[in-house]
């Protein structure tokens, strides 16, 4: 299936405002291969857009075009007013929300260039990651994607490191064949995406990343981590935040779609199995974040629940037919039969 197809189917923030100064390549005579960035957005602050794309054009190596798509965010997502000039920045708007999976194909469809590296908003590469990732790739012909370590900007926060801990991948200190590469930044070839398809629209909210990756490595293309350069993640984790993302990890996404009664029984059997691992290694600190966030994701998914439930109930009540007044001769209520 055509990517095409699919896609149918106050904050301080480092270099979020600054002035911007293309780089200049550094790769000497090598005939450089045109890469094209996509960043998905749905909803995010304009100051964590705004530095995602300064850190895409700091890159010492140089970027052809950058397409940020806007999956029908509630309020629509504008460029900073720096970039709404720069001919090298594209701004796609869809309809409606599709996903992060068809925002991606959106944009992908409309590249052309050999390489294509989807970064999310709230990741700030290093300046050297796209030339890293491209220098990998050029080098390990087999290997359709690449990645790099995503390091917090605020390491030190609770909640920070709770995610980094326990919602991350785990970055190790060699290059080589990986399972998966997180959504992160990712650096792909575009032979690669166009022979899977893209991504599976099917995936709106996560596993996207994993399942395109299978994908490529059945297709004979695999995926590896580079351990050399690195990406800062700017987001500001709070319990909203990483409630939200265990109820993804959960597979509970809405009231229509996802069970109650298993969102209660699979959460809370793995935060019993964290905060079990964390006594037994010592890790007291992390006890009551388990239990915030336990507590938090299960309100949130018992509130929406009962909100979906009374709407429900609501417009039952509103669409159906008006009873039938008895007039004379006719029988009293007690004599109507019942339905079933």
């Amino acid at each position: 299936m055509s990517i095409a197809a699919r896609t149918s189917s106050g904050t301080n923030l480092p270099g979020a405002i600054e002035a911007l100064v293309l780089p200049m390549t550094h790769q000497g005579s090598k005939e450089l291969l045109a890469v094209d960035i996509v960043v998905p957005v749905y909803g995010e602050l304009p100051e964590a857009l705004a530095a995602t794309l300064s850190a895409c054009l700091k890159q010492t190596y140089r970027i052809s075009k950058i397409f940020v798509v806007d999956d029908g965010s509630p309020e629509p997502i504008n460029l900073p007013r720096w970039a709404q000039s720069m001919a090298q920045i594209c701004l796609l708007r869809l309809p409606q929300n599709l996903g992060i999976s068809a925002a991606r194909n959106a944009a992908i469809a409309c590249s052309n260039a050999p390489l294509l590296a989807c970064i999310n908003t709230q990741v700030l590469p290093d300046p050297d990651w796209l030339a890293t990732c491209e220098n990998y790739l050029s080098n390990h012909l087999g290997v359709g994607a690449c990645y790099v370590r995503l390091v917090p900007y605020r390491p030190n926060r609770i909640l920070t490191r709770w995610r980094m801990r326990f919602l991350e991948a785990k970055f190790g200190e060699r290059s080589g064949p990986s399972q998966f590469a997180p959504g992160h930044a990712v650096l792909f070839r575009k032979e690669a995406l166009d022979l899977v398809g893209g991504y599976d629209v099917r995936y709106r909210r996560h596993h996207e990343d994993s399942d395109i990756c299978q994908r490529m490595r059945a297709s004979g293309w695999e995926t590896h981590y580079v351990a050399v350069s690195r990406c800062i993640s700017i987001q500001a984790d709070t319990l909203k935040e990483l409630a939200g993302k265990e109820l993804r990890e959960s597979y509970w996404y809405s009231p229509a779609e996802s069970s109650l009664v298993h969102l209660y029984v699979h959460l809370s059997k793995w935060t019993l199995i964290r905060a079990g691992r964390n006594i037994v290694k010592g890790r007291f600190y992390f006890i009551p974040v388990d239990v915030a966030i336990w507590a938090y994701a299960l309100w949130t998914a018992t509130f929406r629940t009962l909100r979906f439930s009374q709407a429900s109930d609501d417009r039952t009540r509103t669409t159906s037919p008006p009873k039938a007044t008895p007039s004379a001769g006719a029988r009293v209520p007690s004599e109507i039969p019942k339905k079933l």
